[in-house]
């Protein structure tokens, strides 16, 4: 990834008020798409994924031939359900979004030869462990101040689960996620 290519995807980020670049890694995410001949055909998309203090947000190269970069996704934190990682050779990151059912998993692989504007790192479980320990740290946080709110006598508009660490709107009878009772 070229500086000017680095710069593109961070320009396009997109960042909400308040929200904080946390980690960030070049990556190739597997798509499948449709073929002429309407078969799906497996692409590879060159990016950067980068996690906010929010979200997951991965800036895709829409064109082999030219450094276009757009967001191709933006995930809530709270909708992750879980990481794992594997490859001998390709090395890479599954992300499972959503809950059992209607759940989808994202892979990511190592883009080699772009460590410059990430941190250097080309192991996939210690990428694993630093998202799953940036999930648990905001994941807490977000608790913390929904507790806060609760104890202030103020209900928020927005509450966490206490079991999964979800968003959920205040006005719900259960929790998106795990489907436990809104309390």
């Amino acid at each position: 990834m070229k500086d000017s290519e680095y710069k593109a995807c961070i320009d396009g980020l997109g960042l909400l008020q308040g929200e904080e670049k946390k980690l960030q890694y070049a990556y190739a995410r597997d798509i499948t798409s449709s073929g002429w001949n309407g078969k799906p055909k497996k692409e590879v998309k060159a990016g950067l994924l980068v996690f906010t203090n929010d979200n997951m947000i991965f800036m895709q190269r829409e064109s082999f031939w030219r450094g276009n970069y757009t967001q191709a996704l933006r995930i809530p934190l709270e909708q992750i359900a879980g990481i794992s990682y594997g490859g001998l050779v390709l090395k890479h990151i599954d992300i499972l979004v959503g809950t059992s059912g209607t759940s989808q998993t994202h892979r990511f692989t190592i883009w080699k030869g772009c460590e410059e504007h990430t941190d250097r790192i080309d192991d996939a479980q210690l990428i694993a462990e630093r998202i799953q320990n940036h999930l648990k740290i905001v994941r807490e946080e977000k608790k913390l101040l929904a507790r806060e709110a609760i104890a202030k006598g103020t209900l928020p508009p927005m509450i966490f689960c206490k079991y999964c660490g979800a968003r959920n709107k205040a006005d719900q009878s259960h929790y998106v996620n795990c489907g436990a009772v809104l309390t």
